[in-house]
């Protein structure tokens, strides 16, 4: 009869701390990430019962008791809900977002973060989320805590990056020969231009003409012109001139008040009969300021296998050179056949020729049709900017949008997971710290293939099963009030003996 007090009170305490795991349980029913924790049951040491039989064929033994043995987490993924920022993070899958305050690690499923304003990323214990910095689009160093670079005043600032490549493709064409020269049919244009009029190309005097906008040192958006005019046919080829200049007014270079003032480059585009450029020559203006001096005409410099020009401006902080990109690639380090540029009028064959070391892009300069006309235009620099707001990708990338139109890519959320999750030690606030029993941890990257990916504007809410946990609160409820009648009814024998004693 004693035991059965002791066996009674045991169930009664294990079934006590079942209905407590269960109320937790529903206590967190909205609470972000939470896992729905179950708790297991095992029976005390049994007890050898003394008997008379010496043909025992199975242990005499009796029970002891119940004791809760362990508790364990369940791990599903629970429903998602709308957030309202886009870091709000839930990850679809495996994984878990981690973060650290005074150098202590924990890992959560809660991705409920906001920046600060110092720009630090935390969650709302205040604790930083880990990731890895990208710069000039490359992940470097180890996980550490987000922060943006914010200026002061608190505000995320991208600094004017001046243009250092224009791409230009266009239609040629249809083209006339309307700057035609008996003794420079190639270099018309550059001939006829004039830094001391206005317009310095005179009307009439080019077929074709289109805007090439850029930005300066400082982020200022700039304007200059490309001019075309047809060049003459040769051996079933087709050449075409060209002249780059700027209002000589804003020029800053050498060449300034002179009759080349505003000259950038000038040269020659040759396209085959159908259409396609075969060759191309590319020249920097004379630093005589006389654009008619064709010797001072020298080839113009190559930056990743374009020709380009320098350009100095009034009221830039510094020069730049910028190349153009129509399209045809120099595979043989120099942007001419010719030293100078009259050496292509003494011999036009340098201008007519079909390149056997050319390299076409897939998106270049044709002469097709009879209507010249712009195909795509691009270019590399932009104004500074002001953040205006950041975006989370499935992969994990924090890429901030800026006034300027452009974005960039400041951090990669790291996600982590473990030979054992189970292992994992409850650390409160939606935290869990790794153990010994939790294994190895494993870094890497959302969305792939061992790792969830990130859905912003999204919430991973609680996991608990509302009518799983109704269903064991009653089942525990009876265990502990059956267990509370065994005591009531030993209780009762006891107190029977003691009478019969009397």
């Amino acid at each position: 009869m004693m035991s059965s007090l002791y066996i009674g009170a045991s169930g009664m305490v294990s079934h006590g701390e079942g209905i407590a795991v269960i109320t937790n349980n529903l206590a967190n029913v909205n609470t972000v990430g939470y896992k729905q924790v179950s708790l297991q049951y095992a029976d005390l040491m049994s007890q050898y019962l003394t008997t008379s039989s010496a043909n025992l064929t199975n242990c005499n033994q009796k029970g002891m008791g119940t004791r809760p043995l362990e508790t364990r987490t369940l791990f599903t993924e629970g429903g998602f809900e709308r957030g309202s920022d886009a870091t709000d993070l839930a990850i679809n899958g495996i994984g878990f977002f981690g973060v650290v305050k005074n150098g202590i690690t924990h890992y959560t499923r809660a991705g409920d973060f906001r920046f600060t304003k110092e720009g630090n990323l935390i969650d709302p214990s205040g604790w930083n989320v880990l990731g890895r910095a990208i710069a000039d689009g490359q992940e470097a160093g180890a996980p550490t805590p987000i922060k943006l670079n914010l200026n002061d005043d608190g505000i995320g600032f991208m600094p004017a990056r001046p243009t250092s490549h224009i791409t230009s493709c266009s239609n040629l064409g249809g083209l006339e020969d309307k700057s035609a020269s008996p003794t420079s049919p190639f270099f018309a244009l550059a001939e006829n231009w004039n830094g001391g009029a206005s317009p310095p190309l005179g009307a009439g005097l080019s077929s074709y003409q289109e805007a090439l906008e850029f930005y300066d040192a400082d982020g200022t958006r700039r304007t200059a012109t490309i001019y075309y005019d047809a060049a003459g046919v040769s051996g079933g080829l087709k050449a075409v001139e060209y002249v780059v200049g700027m209002d000589p007014a804003l020029d800053a270079s050498t060449r300034a008040g002179t009759s080349a003032a505003g000259l950038l480059m000038a040269g020659t585009i040759t396209f085959g009969s159908n259409g396609e450029m075969v060759s191309m020559t590319a020249f920097s203006p004379p630093d005589s300021g006389n654009p008619r001096d064709l010797t001072g005409w020298v080839p113009a410099p190559l930056q990743d296998g374009q020709p380009a020009f320098s350009v100095s401006l009034v009221g830039a902080s510094a020069g730049q050179l910028v190349s153009l990109d129509n399209g045809y690639v120099f595979s043989d380090g120099a942007s001419t056949g010719a030293g100078q540029a009259n050496a292509a009028d003494i011999v036009p064959g340098d201008v007519f020729r079909n390149s056997t070391q050319k390299n076409l892009k897939p998106r270049a300069t044709v002469a097709l049709g009879e209507q010249p006309s712009g195909l795509y235009y691009a270019t590399d620099g932009y104004a500074d900017g002001y953040l205006r707001y950041v975006n989370v990708t499935p992969d994990g990338i924090i890429r901030g949008s800026y006034s300027n139109g452009q974005t960039e890519d400041h951090w990669r959320i790291t996600l982590y997971r473990f030979t054992s999750q189970d292992g994992l030690h409850h650390e409160g606030k939606n935290h869990y710290s790794a153990t010994p029993a939790s294994g190895d941890m494993t870094e890497g990257i959302a969305g792939s293939e061992n790792f969830g990916a990130l859905a912003e504007f999204e919430l991973e809410q609680s996991n608990v099963d509302y009518a799983r946990e109704f269903s064991l609160l009653i089942v525990t409820q009876r265990g502990f009030q059956m267990n509370s009648k065994v005591v009531t009814t030993s209780d009762q024998m006891l107190q029977r003996a003691l009478e019969l004693k009397r």
